[in-house]
Parts: structure tokens; sequence; C-alpha cells
């Protein structure tokens, strides 16, 4: 659905490459009755100004012919790509819709799609998810497929192969909250692999449940390996990736400065506690730091951090700005003096200079 007859003219050329027919809508109502009664591949949707353009979006995720229709959401801004995303769009696509530019995003991105195994079976999934990790935190993905051992999703950037990432989601249909972490297997075209690392119980309890509820007999084929890319009936997404150089909207949660990956011992005392809890920092910069322990602290609470590393013991104070339960928290440094400045800054190097 687009009204826009030079976007219609470069997406119809894309789509006759991919041997993809195309039907062409401009009118919104007569959009919505075809998704309501047939079945797309994919939904190719122009948001334009109209509130109501947004709201087909997650109308097709609701109607039973294309609730796992790829989407592309084509916006004119951050916040209608936010909307789009939040809505069910897969992919987005700013305006202006430009030849050259798909011609060089074609040019930059590479359509491969790498055959591995699996050893679970995997179910299609089409569910926001907020993540996190050495770089950024509560990033908003989108999920492509899960299974108990692992997840493929789509992501606005490269994800680092040397970090945990910590996920947390609602699957549809499900009121119980998964909080998980993994390991980066593979990335291709915006798409990433995460093998499982920490499930607790009660994520894993909700994930197996609704893994059960989704997977007939008729939907398993043969095994695969968890996390691995998706095989050749899915290269759809791949493909599209290769073609239009799609983008997806990327949250406003990028740090001033990248953190470096590092196994340092800390203790953690809360507001008001004597008590400390003897942690784990998995990443670290000048101006933060991220503490692994099953029981962190409320989102704002003070802390006092107290690292002890190559004969230095340096005393910090921060608030916790993130929170994930049963795995850690993000730690933002408060007004360091200047010798701890400076002692902090040789421990950042000395973290940077690690061998990866």
């Amino acid at each position: 659905m687009c009204a826009d007859a030079e976007a219609v003219q470069v997406f119809s050329g894309i789509f006759q490459e991919l041997n993809i027919a195309v039907e062409c809508c401009g009118d919104l109502s007569a959009a919505q009755a075809r998704i309501d009664e047939r079945r797309f591949d994919v939904l190719l949707l122009d948001c334009g100004d109209a509130p109501a353009n947004l709201r087909l979006i997650s109308g097709a995720r609701r109607s039973r012919p294309n609730r796992a229709a790829l989407i592309v959401a084509i916006v004119d801004d951050p916040t209608q790509a936010a909307q789009a995303f939040a809505g069910g769009a897969n992919f987005i696509l700013y305006k202006p819709v430009l030849q050259e530019h798909i011609a060089q995003s074609r040019r930059a991105t590479g359509a491969r799609a790498l055959q591995e195994r699996r050893t679970r079976p995997r179910m299609n999934v089409n569910a926001p998810a907020d993540i996190s990790f050495a770089a950024k935190e509560s990033v908003s993905v989108m999920l492509i497929d899960l299974s108990e051992g692992g997840v493929a999703f789509q992501a606005p950037f490269p994800i680092p192969s040397n970090c945990k990432v910590y996920f947390q989601f609602f699957l549809p249909g499900t009121t119980g909250v998964i909080r998980l972490s993994g390991e980066v297997m593979w990335q291709s075209s915006g798409r990433a692999g995460i093998r499982f690392v920490s499930v607790p119980q009660a994520s894993q309890r909700v994930l197996k449940t609704w893994l059960q509820a989704q997977s007939p007999v008729a939907h398993i084929t043969a095994p695969h390996d968890p996390a691995a890319p998706a095989p050749e009936e899915q290269s759809l997404t791949v493909r599209l990736s290769a073609r239009l150089g799609l983008l997806l909207a990327a949250g406003n949660s990028q740090r001033n400065l990248p953190r470096y990956p590092c196994r340092l011992g800390a203790e953690v005392h809360g507001a008001g506690s004597k008590i400390p809890q003897h942690c784990q920092l998995s990443d670290l910069n000048t101006e933060g730091c991220y503490v692994e322990t099953s029981e962190p602290f409320p989102i704002d609470t003070p802390l006092k951090i107290i690292v002890r590393a190559e004969r230095v013991r340096l005393s910090l104070e921060g608030k916790v700005r993130i929170m994930h339960p049963g795995y850690g928290m993000g730690v933002q440094f408060t007004s360091p003096q200047e010798s701890q400045r400076e002692q902090l800054q040789r421990l950042v190097e000395s973290v940077q200079a690690q061998p990866k």
C-alpha cells in the first residue's frame, strides 16, 4: 500500500528481481480488506501522515491470513519508526525512497544463507524484545524464530561476539515475562542468532509451554541447531534485506562511550547496607559498568562499588540505570574525585588493552 508513484516503481522492480508478484493498492480501506481476506508473503506499507496507516500494521498482525507475513514499513521519521516497530513491522525504510539509495544498499549488503544444523525445532515468532549488552542498553529488536536453545532476531546494529546479551520479552498469548542471557553464534544482513547460556526456571517453563503449544507435529521438520540461521524457506527475509538495505528503528539507547568486556571482581554495597555483595564486572568504561549478580538492586538505587585489580583498590559511587532480574544491572558512575578518575582511566585502559 503506497501512494508514491516513484517509490512504487522502485519497489516493483526489486520484487520482480526476487520473482515476487506485486499487487499495488493506494486506498487504506481496500488494503485492510485484502489483508483480512488473503495471504501475502510480504506487506509493504507506507505509513504516510495518517495514524490509520500505522494501525494497518497491527491490524495485519491480528489477521489470520497475515499474522506471520513479513512487514516492511515506509516512514518519515524515527517517531513513526518506533510506532511501526511496536505494531509488528519487521523492517523500517525511511523516506525518501530513491533508486540510488537502494543501489548503494544492495552493493553494501550481502545476502548470505548460512547452512548449519539445529538440534531442536525452531518456531516462527513475531514479537518485540528488549536486549542489553556491552555497548547498548534497553534496545528494541524483533524476534524472528525461537527454540529452547536459542533465538534469531533482527537488530539495528551489529552485536559484539565477545559479550553476553541479556533478553527480556513476552511471547504472543502469554503473560509471563521471559528473561535470559545468551551469546552470539552468527550474524548476517542485520540478523543475529543467540545461543542461550542462562535461562531461569520460571522463564524456561513459559518458553517450553509456548513452544509446545506452537509445535504440532505437522510443523516440525528435521531437527536443527539452536540459534542457527533460518533455512531456505525463510531466505526471503535475507534476500529482501540485501535488495532493500532494510534498516530497523534504533532506540535512543547508545552510550556516550563504548564499554569494554572484562572479568573483574567487585564488592557492591547498596544504599544504607553494610553487607557487601561479591559480584563480577563484565564490562567497563569511565562512565559506568555492568555488574553481574543474581540479586540486582532496583533502578535508581545508589551504590558503592569497590574494585580490586592490579594492586589497586578503587572505590566508586554510582546509580543503577538498568536492571535484569537474576542476571545483573547497569551502573552509571556519579562524580568520581580526581584521583579516582585517574585510577579508573588506567583501569579502563588496562581492560581495553587485554587480548580479545
